[in-house]
């Protein structure tokens, strides 16, 4: 399974730019977009204060997909 971070289309669809979002959650806008960019590695609170300021659940900034393994199929 991959998952994949959806913290941009969110906030676009909310209408709220990163500055915004940034001085509504205390997390800087360079960090905010490398969290954006598909960052290796976040915070479990950024998410948190990320979600929570969005208005939305931790588990609605995540997005899945299905993945193949060779012999063994989709997972």
């Amino acid at each position: 399974m991959v998952v994949r971070l959806k913290i941009k289309e969110v906030r676009e669809s909310k209408n709220i730019s990163i500055r915004e979002l940034s001085e509504l959650t205390g997390i800087e806008r360079h960090r905010l977009a490398e969290i954006e960019s598909d960052v290796d590695k976040i915070l479990f609170i950024e998410i948190l204060v990320i979600a929570q300021n969005l208005g939305i659940t931790i588990l609605d900034l995540f997005e899945t997909e299905p993945f193949e393994i060779s012999g063994i199929g989709e997972i």
